[in-house]
C-alpha cells in the first residue's frame, strides 16, 4: 500500500514536471523568432549609410483605451494619445537622427494620432498615410495575416536612395508581420530590404526608445562626439 501510494505521487510529480515542461517551450515559440545580429551602436553606422526601413511602434501613450465603438481619426479625443513621456521620446529621437546623421527619407504612418504625432515630433512630418499600418482587433485572422504580408512587403522595398523609410505603427502589426516584440512603446526594430517587394528583407536588430539618447550621445557635453566612428562589440547571437 505504501509502495503503491509512493508510486502514484512519483507518475503525478512526473506529470507535473512535464506539465511545466510543456509551459515552458510554449512560453518559448510565444517569443520573438527573428534573432538581432547587430548592437544598436552597429545599427546606428548602417543607418547612416541609408538603405534601411524602420518598423516604428508609436511612442508611449497615456493609460487611456481607444474610444468604444469606433475611432475617429480626425478627432484625437477619441483615441489613445502620446503621453507626455512619449512627445519626449519622439523628440529625441528626431534629435538623435539629427546628431547621428541618419538620413530620412519617406516616413509611413497609421493614421491613428498617436503614429501621426511621433512622426511629427521626430522627423518633422505627419508623414503618409497607411492604412495597412492601422491596427483593429475586430479583423478576421486570413485578414490580420493579408496586412501581415503586406508589411512584410513594405519592409522589402528598397528606400530612395541614400535614405531610410520610416513605417510608424502598433503593436498588432509587429505581431502580425515577424512576430516582433512589441513593448516597450516606441521600439524599433530595423530591416535590410531585398528591394524585391517580396517580403524576404533581413532583420538587423532593435532599438529602444530611451537607447537613443546615448546612441545619439545627447547627455555628452555640448561638442562631444555622437558616437565612436566604430561599431563596438561582436554581433549579438
Amino acid at each position: 500500500m505504501q509502495r503503491s501510494n509512493a508510486t502514484g505521487i512519483g507518475l503525478l510529480l512526473v506529470a507535473a514536471a512535464l506539465c511545466l515542461a510543456g509551459d515552458a517551450q510554449a512560453q518559448q515559440k510565444s517569443r520573438q523568432e527573428l534573432v538581432a545580429r547587430f548592437t544598436g551602436p552597429q545599427i546606428v553606422e548602417k543607418l547612416k549609410k541609408g538603405g534601411h526601413v524602420l518598423l516604428l511602434r508609436h511612442m508611449t501613450t497615456v493609460r487611456s483605451p481607444d474610444q468604444w465603438g469606433g475611432v475617429d481619426y480626425d478627432d484625437c479625443a477619441t483615441q489613445r494619445v502620446l503621453s507626455d513621456e512619449g512627445k519626449q521620446q519622439a523628440r529625441t529621437l528626431g534629435e538623435a537622427f539629427k546628431r547621428l546623421n541618419i538620413p530620412v527619407g519617406t516616413v509611413y504612418v497609421s493614421p491613428y494620432c498617436r503614429c501621426r504625432e511621433t512622426a511629427l515630433l521626430a522627423f518633422g512630418k505627419e508623414g503618409t498615410e497607411s492604412e495597412t499600418l492601422t491596427v483593429w482587433d475586430e479583423l478576421e485572422m486570413d485578414e490580420k495575416t493579408q496586412r501581415g504580408t503586406e508589411i512584410r512587403k513594405m519592409l522589402d522595398t528598397e528606400p530612395a536612395a541614400g535614405t531610410n523609410t520610416i513605417l510608424v505603427t502598433h503593436t498588432g502589426n509587429l505581431l502580425w508581420s515577424f512576430g516582433l516584440d512589441s513593448k516597450p512603446e516606441g521600439l524599433t526594430h530595423v530591416f535590410k530590404p531585398t528591394g524585391l517587394s517580396i517580403g524576404r528583407a533581413s532583420y538587423l536588430g532593435r532599438v529602444n526608445p530611451d537607447e537613443w539618447r546615448t546612441l545619439g550621445g545627447l547627455d555628452a557635453p555640448a561638442g562631444a562626439p555622437a558616437a565612436d566612428d566604430a561599431a563596438a562589440g561582436a554581433p549579438t547571437p
